[in-house]
């Protein structure tokens, strides 16, 4: 039997991740869209090594393998420091001053990719800079999560991981940075990253405020109460949910999709297709494109309508990424429809990775809880994916990457089926016909 920790019911509720009491009128959406532009920039840079690979490989003379290696290491550092930031920011430091300094802090690895001189200095600087983003995920969805109105919650959410980042990341991304890439070079590209993340930190320090939860010493402390008391809940016990479950192992097969996606699409579309370095990061963008629409559509759809059905149905769009790119003539018009219904599956990631875990596990721990499911997700499907996945481009080229790519997100739409329903709207519907049923 599922337990749900920290509430002795066997079905979540909308009273099981409680709305931020007392906060200023206006501040739900502030709060969103600093979040938005902060994680929308975290994978701006992340994926500007994929943007800029042609220039990058060129340059520092490295392949594929030790391009899916870079990718693999800054996933590593990501995934394990973000569960321990995000339990950090659960219960130790206010966690608005944590993710600025987060941010604050990776805008300066940005800068230092700029100068680096080979593949070593580049595996380094990378790898350190995903100890800086890692934790901003967990901890901006912590945010999210408790001061969200219950009926927005999905959409929030979206938002945040997912429209902001791919207008940010893969619509802006790979038609700025291959553009300054033109014009002033792709080491200027990244130095002056380091602008807008201190913009963004300053932001963060001055508008955000931190979540009323229990549990958490910082605001023990402010509200005066025993830290002694508070109850202690083992690690084991606050993943012991089936949805939490079937989301770790789902967001391996997921990730591995969407990373390894956006890595090797730039170099499948130039050498594969014939398309040129502008050709290819129109394509790129027209998946930012279908991350804004599907990113806020979907997951507000999944308020709605219930989240295990959008995530099938984002399942079934996130096919065509993979199998129509293969299959499509080498056409761009058509290439760009592909590209922009396929990433209709990227909305995945706000449910999967965020909201069904969220509306599943005790509210107190929200931060490690996605933590958890991020370090499974980088570890093996970002992590050991990508290092896979370059091996295999290398040996066998780059269209059998993108096939296996498509067999991913199989994976992601078969574990799927056997979600339980988290959506407040649509549990309190049926919990409803429920009691009006046996009233009869």
């Amino acid at each position: 039997m599922d337990t749900n920790t920290g509430n002795n019911v066997s079905e979540p509720t909308a009273e099981n991740i409680p709305m931020h009491k007392g906060l200023p009128k206006g501040y739900e959406n502030k709060m969103v869209i600093i979040l938005a532009i902060a994680f929308g920039f975290v994978l701006f840079d992340r994926f500007a090594i994929a943007n800029l690979q042609n220039y990058i490989i060129a340059d520092l003379g490295i392949d594929y393998t030790q391009l899916g290696i870079i990718t693999s290491v800054f996933s590593v550092t990501w995934a394990v420091v973000g569960l321990f930031g995000g339990y950090i920011a659960d219960t130790k430091m206010s966690r608005k001053v944590l993710l600025g300094i987060f941010v604050l802090l990776f805008s300066v690895c940005s800068l230092l990719t700029g100068v680096a001189t080979g593949f070593i200095m580049l595996l380094v600087i990378r790898a350190v800079m995903g100890v800086f983003e890692g934790p901003i995920m967990p901890i901006s969805q912590s945010f999210i999560i408790p001061q969200s109105t219950p009926s927005r919650r999905g959409m929030n959410i979206g938002i945040m991981q997912v429209a902001a980042a791919g207008a940010i990341s893969s619509l802006a991304g790979p038609l700025v940075q291959v553009g300054l890439a033109n014009s002033i070079g792709w080491r200027m590209s990244f130095v002056i990253t380091i602008i807008p993340g201190i913009i963004i930190a300053i932001f963060c320090f001055k508008v955000l405020i931190n979540p009323n939860t229990s549990g958490n010493e910082y605001e023990m402390k402010k509200r005066g109460e025993d830290i002694a008391k508070r109850e202690k809940v083992p690690f084991w016990k606050i993943l012991n949910h089936r949805n939490i479950i079937l989301s770790m192992v789902g967001t391996i097969f997921l990730l591995c999709w969407y990373v390894c996606t956006l890595t090797f699409m730039p170099g499948y579309l130039t050498v594969n297709k014939g398309f040129t370095n502008v050709q290819m990061s129109e394509v790129m963008s027209a998946f930012g494109v279908g991350s804004v629409v599907w990113g806020v559509l979907m997951p507000k759809l999944s308020d709605l309508f219930g989240r295990k059905t959008l995530v099938i149905i984002c399942s079934l769009m996130g096919l065509l990424s993979s199998f129509g790119i293969i299959l499509a003539p080498a056409n761009l018009p058509v290439m760009l429809v592909i590209a922009f219904f396929g990433w209709g599956g990227v909305a995945i990631c706000a449910l999967m990775q965020a909201t069904i875990p969220a509306e599943s596990g005790d509210p107190r721990y929200t931060s490690t809880i996605l933590g958890a499911n991020q370090l499974t997700g980088e570890l093996i499907g970002s992590t050991v994916g990508a290092i896979i996945l370059g091996r295999v481009g290398d040996a066998y080229g780059l269209q059998s990457v993108i096939f296996i790519l498509g067999l991913c997100m199989v994976a992601v739409l078969v574990i799927s089926l056997f979600y339980k329903e988290t959506a407040p709207l649509v549990v309190a519907r049926r919990q409803a016909a429920a009691a009006a049923k046996l009233s009869k």
